[in-house]
């Protein structure tokens, strides 16, 4: 598997790979629906309202990356799993800006701020960070 993954609180956190790209987007794919099928179904959730997606650690975000995301909070919220996302650097936040991705689900500066959000589903954009007037 190339996640790592942990229970905080209501939450699973799920660390990412520093890249996802075309050599290894497949993979990562596969282990998220396997999270998915296992440990996000209803009956197998055991109190987990959210998953934290740990991405921190990428110091840029390829396509390939961001279709595997976007894929994996697809299933999350189809299953009731509200999806809080964990990218602090410059370019990470550039390219979910410009695909959109933001405006699908929270994205947060730490793993703390993550866990801290209460909210279980998205409901309108909303960053944890200011940007910068241009």
């Amino acid at each position: 598997m190339t996640l790592r993954i942990s229970r905080r609180q209501d939450a699973l956190v799920v660390v990412l790979p520093p890249e996802v790209d075309i050599g290894n987007a497949e993979s990562v794919r596969t282990d998220l629906h396997e999270l998915c099928r296992t440990r996000l179904e209803p009956e197998s959730r055991n109190g987990v309202s959210k998953v934290v997606v740990d991405w921190a650690g990428a110091p840029f975000l390829t396509m390939a990356g961001v279709a595997v995301l976007e894929d994996f909070r697809r299933r999350a919220t189809d299953q009731g799993v509200a999806v809080h996302l964990v990218a602090c650097g410059r370019w990470p936040r550039a390219v979910l800006r410009l695909t959109g991705v933001d405006e699908a689900l929270t994205v947060h500066d730490t793993l703390d701020q993550a866990l801290a959000d209460q909210r279980h589903q998205r409901t309108q954009p909303r960053r944890t960070r200011q940007r910068r007037q241009e």
